[in-house]
């Protein structure tokens, strides 16, 4: 499909985070990527971020990155916080320019000093603080980054290799847990997934980046969905010159395409973390999380 024949979906995204504290909260200040941001293949056709108790104040910048950010204060005091970001989008397909399969992948490698290129695609060739570059990093892309070999092909071997080589199970990683155990014990979340492919292909002066977002999960056949039982997504970007930014998903092994929804992306987790903060007071909290994506007519 090309031009205004490529498919547009259009969805609704709730995404429902509530934290349950021990005790009173006397005051917060909590710091938000909960907003889709416009790219050359979605478009956001409406959003709001509440926050209850409503903040004393609010807060709407954007980070180094581009990303919108939302920065809050809350004087009121509290036991329960619940933060709604709700948001309708339209994506369009990607279709990948026909001669994206013959050029090579080390036309992505680092240009010659005559040939600048630009700051959003030079930072993302260096390692950061959640994706070192390791030696098992290197060695398992080595395997796919043969010479001359087709940038695409590469890349799409990568992306699957990782799903079929590392096992989805959230009980084995938390948030900060170091990228070297993952490697170690091939287990983890899409978080990791995407760390360990953003690892890869920095080790090789690759530029990639990581990007947070939500993906459509249909329900089996017969069954219906549950509301509230998707979730926050994370998938990667790396940059081909003369097309640009392109996503894969290694979480699924896949090109990542119209079920996906972007909300900001960075060099890891920590850069587009959906909501963190300081409170004063609460001791122990329970986090829920629900998310719910639903494709529209």
């Amino acid at each position: 499909m090309t031009g205004d024949n490529k498919q547009k979906l259009r969805y609704q995204v709730v995404h429902d985070t509530v934290y349950n504290y021990a005790y009173l909260v006397a005051n917060g200040q909590h710091y938000a990527h909960l907003t889709p941001r416009h790219t050359a293949h979605q478009e956001v056709l409406w959003h709001s971020l509440e926050f209850h108790p409503s903040p004393a104040e609010a807060t709407k910048s954007r980070d180094y990155y581009g990303n919108h950010c939302h920065s809050v204060l809350i004087q009121i005091p509290h036991d329960r916080l619940r933060v709604t970001a709700t948001t309708l989008v339209r994506v369009q397909e990607f279709e990948p320019p026909a001669d994206l399969g013959e050029q090579p992948w080390e036309t992505a490698l680092i240009p010659s000093v005559y040939t600048p290129e630009p700051l959003e695609v030079a930072d993302m060739r260096l390692p950061s603080p959640l994706t070192p570059v390791l030696p098992a990093s290197q060695a398992y892309v080595r395997r796919f980054l043969t010479p001359g070999r087709p940038w695409l092909e590469a890349m799409l071997d990568l992306t699957r290799h990782i799903k079929d080589e590392f096992t989805y199970d959230p009980e084995a990683t938390q948030i900060d847990t170091p990228l070297v155990e993952v490697f170690a014990n091939r287990a983890g979340v899409c978080q990791d997934f995407a760390h360990v492919m953003l690892s890869c292909l920095r080790s090789c002066k690759l530029p990639a980046r990581y990007v947070s977002g939500y993906i459509l999960n249909e329900p089996p056949p017969g069954k219906e969905k549950l509301v509230g039982s998707d979730a926050s997504h994370a998938w990667i970007e790396t940059w081909l010159p003369g097309t640009g930014w392109i996503g894969f998903d290694p979480t699924n092994g896949k090109l990542a395409n119209t079920e996906f929804i972007t909300i900001a992306w960075g060099r890891d987790y920590g850069d587009v973390t959906p909501l963190c903060g300081v409170v004063l007071g609460g001791g122990e909290h329970e986090l829920e999380v629900r998310v719910t994506v639903t494709r529209l007519a």
